[in-house]
């Protein structure tokens, strides 16, 4: 049984605008840390350094 919902994410360049992956988070997590205060960085293939992420809710998480 789900204790929550999540929703998901699309994670992109902040740079490029390269689409990276998606990333699934709850509302709020146990330490307290909203969806909007998340921070995340991953590797861009488009400019080969790992660069912070900007994230896009996808309407299909429900």
């Amino acid at each position: 049984m789900p204790r929550g919902k999540r929703t998901v994410f699309a994670l992109f360049c902040s740079e490029s605008g390269n689409r990276v992956g998606t990333i699934r988070l709850h509302r709020q997590n146990k330490k307290g840390i909203g969806w909007k205060e998340f921070k995340v960085e991953k590797y861009c293939s488009v400019c080969r350094v790992r660069k912070p992420m900007k994230m896009k809710e996808e309407r299909h998480s429900a």
